[in-house]
């Protein structure tokens, strides 16, 4: 009765919101779909969010979703090696696994991983067009594991006119990669298509400066598609799925190793899509699906395989009763499965219930407040609260944009925290409570942003491991605070310009110790510029702070500073021919101990654009 009731009355969620036309044309009117569940201008989003479009993946010619993140504020990124090696992402100094993945707003955190995180190190760029980053808690609108952030990874939708793009690069250690994707009509139907294949010899993922020799080498397979249709006026669905398959090398001892890594992600979703009463009543309901597995074949212990599996009924419906008020309710149910080699077979469920209201007292001014309830199979129920706020000072592209959000957030125990050795282990979910504020000023008329975040954000029952005992229990509180600083200029006069710099300190409340692979400084700088035959040439800088690569801080490890060089030119109106240097001054240096970073290194490529 329980799922018939969630699917009876459920309906929708990415549905379009009413926002004020007037506004909306006089400010930004980027628009953002991840930070309010609907499509909203960003002049109107009370939180921090930072959007990446495909203009500026190919600008910075970027191959891995990791290389878009790291230029963006209050992200950090920490991995093990070059590609397939584990990668984390934090978000404003939340754990890897305190933050939520999406890929087209269906969730990609592995429930087969330790703490249910997901490992962005065989994720690949080339077939996103969008990349959107909300940073703080927003547990009420996406639930478990939005502690620190969400983050979505979009595919390109399709237009009445058929557009098509293909990519082929090749570069230093043999890395070959080639990309293609198309989107348009076919009949009634929208389609969506696209594949990325990437390989190449590598490096060795123990530091080969430290007497490294072996290359950890990989192979990358990802495929997306998606098909829309309307039924009726108003009425449409459409369905949609992405795969990726990594295979690769890795050490994990101090010392090269003969270890191979298998990594393989497929995701499903299908929608049901309703719009009506003028735009004042939108809907949805969804079915989403996770499948994962992992191997890891140690040289000495042998192959160790992790299944998880995740499937999502979910359901939101907003309604306008007049211009100045929107309220949004939805509801959703998941389970989550675990299994391994060694006979481990474990599940979990969690029933969740939201709703948000959106208020525009005033010319310029949106509040958001909301609530959520989730009832876990598990630990029993849990209820988070959010409340935000932006305001437009003034009409005019130039229009300074205040913001301030309070919002709450927990986190789940993962399926393997919660029945390690065996036994049930009665955890309870990590809680957080964030704050921040903040300023944004467009200039240049309306062509660069530029944006200033306090931030500040305390956990608590942060879930470790007992070595004692063996087992996962609540001890951990933490807290992270800082500020965030952000600049992005598009064409202006040839020009195109993005800087970030992130303050973090980020704290163990209990030891005083800083959280590990955080460090408290991190700044990126991109110039590019274009010449008036279409010649580009591009430049970026990247230093990262010094960190302790342990809970203990009795490991530490150097900060660093790594300069870049591009260059593109179109050689016909659909041709484009382009290269880059990496590491221009082959900078040594690691961001985790032991664990190697790539040397001086030059690609180049060609795209093609229809």
């Amino acid at each position: 009765m329980k799922y018939l009731f969630l699917l009876g009355t459920a309906l929708a969620v990415s549905t379009p919101a009413l926002v004020s036309p007037a506004l909306a044309d006089e400010v930004d009117n980027t628009i953002v779909v991840t930070a309010t569940r609907t499509e909203t201008p960003l002049s109107q989003v009370g939180q921090s969010v930072s959007v990446v479009t495909r203009d500026e993946i190919e600008r910075t010619q970027a191959t891995q979703a990791t290389e878009v993140l790291e230029r963006l504020p209050g992200v950090t990124v920490s991995g093990t090696g070059g590609f397939g090696q584990i990668t984390s992402v934090f978000l404003r100094g939340a754990e890897n696994a305190q933050s939520l993945v999406l890929i087209d707003g269906v969730r990609i955190n592995d429930p087969g991983d330790v703490a249910g995180g997901f490992d962005f190190g065989g994720l690949t760029i080339g077939q996103f067009d969008r990349v959107e980053v909300v940073r703080g808690s927003s547990g009420v609108l996406w639930g478990s594991r939005a502690i620190g952030g969400v983050i979505n990874f979009i595919t390109a939708r399709p237009t009445e006119q058929w557009t098509a793009r293909a990519q082929a690069e090749y570069g230093w250690r043999d890395r070959r990669q080639v990309g293609a994707s198309a989107a348009g009509l076919l009949g009634p139907v929208g389609l969506t298509l696209g594949g990325n294949w990437l390989e190449g010899d590598g490096y060795s993922a123990y530091n080969e400066r430290r007497g490294a020799t072996e290359k950890d080498g990989f192979e990358s397979k990802s495929a997306n598609a998606r098909a829309e249709i309307e039924l009726a006026e108003g009425l449409s669905v459409d369905a949609g799925g992405y795969y990726t398959k990594a295979d690769y090398g890795y050490d994990d001892t101090g010392a090269d190793a003969l270890n191979f890594g298998h990594k393989r992600d497929t995701l499903g979703y299908a929608n049901l899509r309703y719009a009506g009463l003028d735009g004042r009543l939108t809907a949805r309901l969804g079915y989403g699906l996770t499948d994962t597995r992992r191997i890891s074949d140690h040289e000495i212990y042998g192959p160790y395989t992790t299944n998880g599996r995740n499937e999502r009924v979910e359901g939101q419906v907003t309604f306008a009763p007049v211009d100045l008020v929107s309220v949004l309710l939805g509801a959703e149910t998941e389970t989550s499965k675990f299994s391994d080699n060694f006979g481990s077979k474990d599940r979990t469920s969690i029933d969740s219930y939201f709703g948000m209201l959106t208020l525009h007292p005033v010319s310029g001014l949106t509040l958001n407040g909301g609530l959520r309830y989730d009832d876990q199979a598990d630990f029993g129920h849990r209820t988070t609260f959010a409340a935000n706020g932006a305001w437009a000072l003034g009409e005019g592209e130039d229009a300074p944009v205040i913001r301030a959000s309070y919002g709450e957030g927990f986190k789940a125990p993962s399926l393997y925290q919660l029945y390690t050795n065996g036994t049930f282990n009665p955890l309870e979910p990590e809680t957080s409570k964030a704050w921040d504020a903040g300023v944004e000023q467009p200039f240049a008329e309306g062509k660069g942003r530029f944006t200033l975040t306090w931030f500040d954000r305390k956990t608590r029952n942060q879930i470790d491991y007992d070595f004692a005992n063996w087992n996962y229990y609540n001890v951990g509180r933490t807290r992270a605070k800082g500020i965030e600083l952000g600049m992005v200029v598009t064409d202006w006069e040839g020009f195109d310009l993005n800087l970030s710099y992130t303050y973090l300190d980020a704290k163990n409340e209990l030891t005083g110790a800083r959280l590990a692979r955080r460090p408290q400084n991190n700044f990126y700088a991109s110039l590019d510029k274009t010449w008036g035959l279409g010649l580009r040439l591009g430049a970026d800088l990247r230093v990262g702070g010094n960190r302790w690569d342990d809970h203990a801080n009795t490991q530490f490890v150097e900060g660093h500073v790594v300069v870049g060089l591009r260059t593109s030119y179109p050689v016909t109106p659909n041709v484009e021919v382009y290269g880059r240097i990496e590491n221009l001054f082959d900078e040594h240096y690691e961001v985790v101990r032991s664990y190697g970073t790539a040397g001086r290194s030059a690609y180049a490529g060609v795209r093609v654009k229809m």
